[in-house]
């Protein structure tokens, strides 16, 4: 009996702690459950663009130092761990290597005075190779 009671209250907090259960807590909220974000909000949707930006160094870099991502409070290894989920579910089937630990801690020490000014950047070289992404 004790060992269905812990079973059951362990549960939640392991959902909490997987990668989508991060995703539902920190990111959903602006992008959506099922990452189409909001016009309305000018929150750009990831399919589409996700994929294109992890494939580009600024644009790993954006990916993490984007405001929502930056303000998320969540570890370095976490962080990694919901930005790979992100990719795999609306990366679109772009090959792409996962962020690790290392990576976002070193992004993290670098800093971005104009996210809007980074992003028109990584847009317009995708452009200049004739991948276009919305927003």
């Amino acid at each position: 009996m004790l060992a269905i009671v812990m079973c059951v209250c362990a549960a939640p907090v392991a959902a909490e702690t997987s990668a989508h259960g991060l995703y539902m807590l920190h990111c959903s909220g602006c992008h959506g459950r099922d990452g189409a974000g909001s016009k309305a909000g000018r929150v750009p949707p990831f399919s589409g663009i996700v994929g294109h930006f992890a494939g580009e160094q600024e644009g790993r870099r954006y990916l993490v130092l984007v405001p929502g991502v930056a303000s998320s409070g969540l570890s370095d290894a976490d962080t990694a761990r919901v930005l790979n989920y992100v990719i795999g579910e609306w990366g679109d089937g772009v090959a792409r290597p996962g962020y690790s630990m290392a990576e976002v801690g070193a992004i993290r020490q670098s800093r971005v005075d104009d996210i809007v000014a980074l992003r028109r950047r990584i847009v317009d070289g995708l452009a200049q190779r004739g991948v276009r992404v919305s927003y």
